[in-house]
């Protein structure tokens, strides 16, 4: 199920205009999230884990402190198998349950990323740019799209990663460099073929809104790492936001503005609920 869209907006006067047919006040650099925080997919992997968990806990508080022998009666087995079942019973569902809450974390990890990367790029790009962080496509899928930055360019699709010390990529594949020249592999889906991934659901949103020859580009960008040899990876890598920031600006005309990010960022937004943050 497609989650529930809604806008947020820093405005500079009160949204008197809401429901009017006209459009609120906002500063021409928006923020749009369409994911609401409450829906977003690391607070449904906490709960799924939590929920396993006590269901886990709570089989395990109820099958080792049975009597073994009464037990053994009961289930028509001999006594040491009656004994491994009981302690075998409540292991999948802790399993699942620290699964799903590691899984929360690292999800957490990368909603923190994509926010404290959007705030900055609020700050410091010019007027007439729509980001949109946590950007849920209309395929339906579960995975939402880190970041989606409308300008007049084009619509660019950032995927943030916060790895630390030296990146490689070798064939799409993406590794930390460690001593000695040995590379451990980032773990996850490869940052670029997310990336790639993403531009496409992307695309295809835009599409549906007539805008077919709008372009879309999948842009990797690590935060805090240097990068080595990334020559083989399909989707274009920086390292540093300051140097997104000036991708996302070159071949920009002076005159360019909202006029020309209007047109996919409704299409995008749409349809929306309006709030104030």
């Amino acid at each position: 199920m497609m989650p529930e869209r809604y806008y947020a907006g820093r405005t500079n006067g009160p949204l008197d205009a809401v429901g009017r047919g006209s459009e609120p006040r906002c500063s021409e650099v928006r923020m749009l999230g369409s994911v609401p925080p409450v829906m977003r997919r690391w607070r449904r992997a906490l709960r799924i884990g939590l929920f396993w968990t006590a269901l886990g806990l709570g089989a395990a508080t109820i099958s080792y402190p049975l009597n073994m022998d009464v037990a053994a009666r009961s289930l028509g087995f001999d006594r040491t198998l009656t004994s491994v079942f009981l302690a075998l019973v409540p292991i999948p569902a802790l399993a699942l349950g620290v699964h799903g809450i590691a899984l929360s974390l690292r999800l957490r990890t990368a909603s923190v990323l994509a926010d404290r990367t959007a705030d900055y790029l609020n700050e410091h790009l010019p007027d007439g740019y729509v980001v949109v962080p946590h950007y849920g496509p209309r395929d339906g899928g579960e995975d939402e799209v880190a970041m989606v930055v409308i300008g007049p360019p084009g619509v660019v699709v950032v995927e943030p990663h916060d790895e630390q010390g030296e990146v490689l990529c070798h064939q799409d594949h993406w590794y930390r460099k460690q001593k000695f020249g040995s590379g451990r592999r980032i773990p996850g889906m490869s940052p670029s073929q997310r990336a790639r991934w993403n531009a496409a659901r992307v695309r295809s949103d835009i599409a549906t809104g007539g805008l077919v020859r709008t372009p879309v580009e999948p842009l990797v960008v690590f935060t805090s790492a240097r990068l080595g040899d990334v020559s083989s990876s399909s989707v274009l890598a920086l390292a540093g936001l300051d140097a997104m920031v000036a991708r996302l600006v070159s071949g920009v005309r002076t005159d360019a503005g909202a006029a020309r990010t209007r047109p996919p960022a409704d299409t995008l937004a749409e349809p929306v609920r309006l709030a104030v943050v």
